[in-house]
């Protein structure tokens, strides 16, 4: 299994690596949260440095061994090469941890175990909590802004999980998590995307069979997407 995660996220690394050379930014649509790797790995091939905005409704601590083994579970510990982690994963980019906890920001993740609160704790990685986000989208936003203003290359993760699945069910992940609202998602994802130093936004976690509306459902998004973009 990790053969063809290496593989899809080696791809990716390939091609966001290209088009970051080149000057241009980078849409990325997932695929589950390992798809994250490629883009952070392809960002950093040219030594430009980089901070990520993890917006999920998880924190993706977990390691192959401390989960159900999903992969999907365990982006961040990889990005952070924390033990446990698949050495070829971790490994993706041009250097090993491709990322330091300072340089992870989450946005509205509110899943979190207890050994994984543990993690965060003990390295200090920040979040703005999913109640600050909901309460002012606009303004989160602006402070994550803030905080990534200090990179070169600013990447965006975006996990669809994050959004209430009963608002807006697309996400591979049925649980009716109360994250946010679809309208809240869209108001923090304009400023975001518009921050000067932003390069990247991936899209994951994406289920078209739990749309009841397949083209509306996904019309929205579309329109969601095309608006942050273009804005």
């Amino acid at each position: 299994m990790s053969d063809a995660v290496h593989r899809a996220a080696g791809a990716v690394a390939d091609v966001v690596g290209d088009a970051l050379a080149g000057g241009n930014a980078s849409l990325v649509l997932g695929g589950d949260c390992t798809v994250e790797l490629g883009t952070v790995a392809g960002a950093l091939r040219d030594e430009r440095s980089v901070g990520l905005i993890y917006i999920d409704h998880d924190v993706d601590l977990n390691t192959p061994e401390t989960s159900d083994g999903a992969l999907d579970w365990t982006g961040v510990a990889h990005l952070l090469d924390l033990p446990g982690t698949e050495a070829e994963l971790s490994g993706l980019g041009p250097r090993r941890p491709m990322l330091a906890p300072a340089d992870i920001l989450y946005f509205a993740a509110d899943n979190i175990s207890a050994a994984e609160a543990e993690t965060m704790r003990s390295l200090d990685l920040e979040r703005i909590a999913l109640a600050k986000v909901k309460e002012d989208p606009i303004g989160a936003a602006r402070d994550a802004v803030a905080w990534g203003a200090r990179y070169d290359r600013l990447l965006i993760h975006l996990d669809v999980d994050v959004l209430s699945f009963t608002d807006f069910p697309i996400a591979e992940n049925v649980r009716r998590c109360d994250g946010l609202s679809f309208d809240a998602l869209s108001t923090a994802l304009v400023p975001l995307v518009a921050a000067p130093n932003w390069r990247a936004l991936t899209v994951t976690e994406v289920n078209p069979d739990h749309a009841p509306d397949e083209r509306e459902t996904f019309g929205l998004l579309i329109a969601m997407l095309s608006k942050a973009l273009s804005a």
